[in-house]
């Protein structure tokens, strides 16, 4: 029921936003990360952006606007594992990003490599490289994607693990950043009041059999998650001194400052943004 209201409040509140703006555009996202992000590029002059607190709250409201056949009106989420589920409804209007989520967006754009030139110790990057024998960001998504293949299970099975709070270092080596997924299993279940160890090796064939279909590891992996690690390479494998005292909320941000409108230019969320500015009759975006 709160969730509920909050999508009428916020139906409410936009209907009186543009009551008086009725030439301008609105944006809904999710937060306040999303806020910050989209902010950077959206034109103020032509365009609102308002956040609506949740993915659940963007969706409803534009089911509300799409059904009144209101024009210039939108919504951003994150994709989340949408894109794994084919069943799950399109709703017109609401655009997701590329990958899992907007944090995916950012660390898959060139802020990756600008964030590891400002923290990265390039001796200890291309040494950790050599040992891997791939691209360190190639390496991490494969890691960080077993615990998305994790939650994206305990989703499809209604299993209600809980993933708060994680504490990184109980399942991953923090000299090799390796995930191990047993104890990932393990520390997850315990964490949610499961532990039973029939259990535990049947969530693990599970989740192994899902990883055998090769998914696109960009939607699996929860992009929070990867934030962490790539902040634990950082601070221990191959860092230089400003990233000893790095914390994973300091990351993020340091990320969305590094993530130009040339790196959104290249995702397909922007083309079709681009595309539905082309389709409103005179409702916009972006600086023209």
């Amino acid at each position: 029921m709160k969730q509920y209201m909050s999508a009428t409040r916020l139906v409410t509140k936009l209907k009186m936003l543009r009551s008086g703006k009725k030439d301008k555009s609105f944006l809904v996202v999710e937060g306040i990360t999303d806020f910050r992000l989209y902010s950077k590029f959206i034109d103020p002059s032509c365009c609102e952006v308002i956040i609506a607190d949740s993915k659940q709250n963007v969706e409803a409201c534009i089911k509300v606007f799409n059904e009144e056949k209101a024009l210039g009106i939108l919504g951003i989420t994150d994709r989340d594992f949408d894109g794994l589920e084919p069943e799950l409804e399109v709703i017109p209007n609401v655009f997701v990003t590329d990958g899992h989520d907007l944090e995916c967006m950012l660390i898959k754009s060139n802020a990756f490599e600008n964030i590891c030139i400002e923290y990265g110790d390039k001796e200890k990057y291309m040494k950790f490289e050599s040992h891997i024998k791939m691209p360190i960001r190639d390496y991490l998504i494969k890691q960080v994607a077993l615990i998305g293949y994790l939650r994206w299970y305990s989703l499809k099975e209604q299993l209600g693990l809980r993933f708060s709070n994680l504490e990184f270092e109980k399942f991953i080596d923090t000299k090799t950043l390796e995930v191990d997924l047993s104890r990932l299993i393990d520390y997850v279940l315990f964490g949610s009041k499961k532990a039973k160890e029939t259990e535990s090796s049947l969530i693990s064939k599970e989740v192994k059999k899902l990883k055998a279909r090769h998914h696109d590891e960009w939607q699996v992996c929860c992009g929070h998650d990867l934030m962490v690690v790539i902040n634990l390479g950082l601070m221990h494998v191959f860092g230089n001194y400003n990233a000893k005292n790095l914390f994973p909320g300091q990351l993020e941000g340091n990320f969305r400052l590094a993530y130009t409108k040339e790196d959104f230019k290249q995702t397909q969320l922007y083309k079709q943004l681009v595309t539905w500015e082309n389709k409103e009759q005179g409702y916009y975006l972006f600086k023209k």
